[in-house]
């Protein structure tokens, strides 16, 4: 069978995804599946013949989260300190931090995923959980042209087939 890929953007970075509704539920006895792309977030449906899809937990992430392990810069009521990344997406990351930040609160932050480049600038990140000096955070606005040196980065990361 031919490899999935987006068709808006071209990616094979896609992702099966729950089905909405009866017509997605009628088309799936018929094979054809939802998927979305991970890059664009993309939502379409595709003919699998044959493939059965099993019903899991699903993360419901738009992005696959890498595990990373690299210092930030936090700014957070005016002030700022040092936390460590330990996995990051396009659109979020996980944070250790000593701050006593609560979920729904904003902050700045920058990433320093290397020594060659200068740091990403994520201007608005908002903490969606907060659990045991781990923050899980949500990117909301990247600072212009360092969204593309982060999908850049992460794709980098990325292991390679084999």
């Amino acid at each position: 069978m031919d490899p999935l890929r987006c068709r808006r953007c071209g990616s094979d970075q896609v992702r099966r995804a729950s089905r909405k509704g009866l017509l997605e539920r009628l088309l799936s006895a018929g094979y054809i599946y939802p998927f979305r792309c991970l890059v664009c977030a993309h939502r379409f449906r595709r003919l699998r013949w044959g493939e059965h899809y099993e019903r899991v937990h699903e993360d419901r992430r738009r992005h696959e989260r890498l595990p990373v392990d690299f210092w930030s810069t936090l700014f957070w009521k005016d002030g700022e300190r040092q936390g460590r990344v330990r996995d990051l997406s396009e659109g979020g990351a996980t944070l250790e931090t000593d701050l006593p930040i609560a979920a729904g609160e904003s902050l700045e932050l920058t990433l320093q995923p290397g020594d060659s480049e200068p740091p990403i600038t994520v201007e608005v990140a908002v903490v969606r959980s907060v659990q045991s000096g781990r923050l899980g955070l949500q990117f909301v606005k990247v600072k212009g042209g360092d969204d593309a040196r982060l999908g850049k980065f992460l794709r980098e990361q990325r292991p390679g087939p084999g």
